[in-house]
């Protein structure tokens, strides 16, 4: 089972200057058999693919069983996914420090003082589980702090509360950090996606990084776009989400539309869409032979809107290749605060083998 992220930093800067600044994750959960039941459908993903940066890592897994579950382990290494082999701790990697910011799914955990600069322990009562996807989200985890190094973490539940003992469902994902400007993976299955200023449908090429608005008017809206294509053979297709903040200059902001809206010139406002627009004339419609298609919020002309976290794009089969068009527009008010305004836009494409 694979699983594919690409993330793509978007940096504004001097007058609504945009810079894109590409950086590429990808994450995929190797198929690992042990004497415990297999964790299916397992992910993780991490805020931030930058050596020694402190972030988030968050954990998506389905629990089969109905075993009693007391602990849940995280265990991070540098060399092996395979339970039952010595694990080497990442260097620079600490989770020592790590908070269980949010779960689903079997809930009612803490942390435990068993958590350790590579593993993390989490603990509840023992009580019997109900098979069911499950989160779990952790703030102030420190990357490692080599560039370009492949992480394995092995999670493990155990009945006791302590993740001592035998464990009951078990599971190991991968993943890997990487400064290049562009990531594609061909592997059977696969999910293949690119990003840039200009990108080939097939994701062969990729052009540019930076975008400038020019300055901001309160009279005249400022466009700008980027491009993004992707492929896959997954069974149930991909979707593609968008996470990060609106425009800012210090503690000036530039509201962002978290509900579709047309582009207003006078009022300040931040927003985009996947579609070809009139007003103002920005954008393109997608192309590609593929089954991807841009969700409803971000597929109306002339309707802009802004929310982390949603998904802009998706496909419910394997899909040859579409490329979309993100049509960015900015607009200000006359009593805007001057300033260089900056915003840090995400990416991701996943797949689920």
């Amino acid at each position: 089972m694979f699983r594919h992220k690409l993330l793509l930093a978007i940096h504004v800067h001097a007058q609504g200057m945009l810079i894109i600044v590409l950086a590429a994750v990808y994450t995929f959960a190797p198929i690992t058999r042990t004497s415990a039941a297999d964790l299916l459908n397992r992910k993780i993903t991490i805020g931030s693919s930058r050596p020694n940066e402190t972030t988030t890592h968050s954990f998506n897994f389905n629990i089969m069983s109905s075993s009693a579950i007391g602990s849940i382990g995280f265990e991070y290494c540098e060399n092996s996914p395979v339970f039952g082999t010595p694990c080497i701790p990442p260097p620079g990697l600490d989770v020592s420090g790590v908070s269980l910011t949010n779960q689903t799914g079997e809930t009612g955990f803490s942390l435990h003082p068993n958590t350790t600069a590579n593993r993390i322990v989490i603990t509840r009562t023992s009580v019997a589980a109900v098979p069911q996807p499950a989160y779990y989200e952790f703030s102030n985890a420190v990357n490692p702090s080599t560039p370009q190094q492949t992480v394995f973490v092995r999670v493990s539940t155990f009945a006791a509360n302590d993740a001592t003992g035998s464990s009951t469902d078990s599971g190991a994902v991968v993943f890997y950090i990487t400064s290049n400007l562009i990531v594609t993976g061909f592997v059977p299955p696969y999910l293949t996606f690119c990003t840039g200023v200009t990108v080939a449908t097939d994701c062969s090429t990729t052009n540019g990084d930076f975008i400038g608005f020019g300055e901001l008017s309160r009279t005249v809206p400022a466009a700008a776009t980027s491009e993004f294509s992707g492929a896959t053979n997954d069974p149930a297709g991909y979707n593609v989400a968008v996470y990060g903040n609106t425009m800012t200059s210090g503690n000036n902001v530039i509201p962002a539309l978290f509900s579709n809206g047309g582009s207003t010139a006078g009022t300040s406002q931040y927003g985009l869409n996947l579609r070809q627009n009139s007003a103002p004339s920005v954008g393109q419609n997608p192309t590609g032979f593929g089954t991807a298609v841009a969700t409803p919020n971000y597929a109306i002309p002339n309707s802009f809107r802004f929310v982390s976290t949603e998904t802009l794009a998706s496909s419910a089969l394997p899909t040859q290749f579409n490329k979309f068009t993100v049509s960015y527009i900015v607009n200000v008010s006359a009593n805007q605060d001057p300033g260089i305004y900056a915003t840090t836009m995400t990416y991701i494409a996943t797949a689920a083998f």
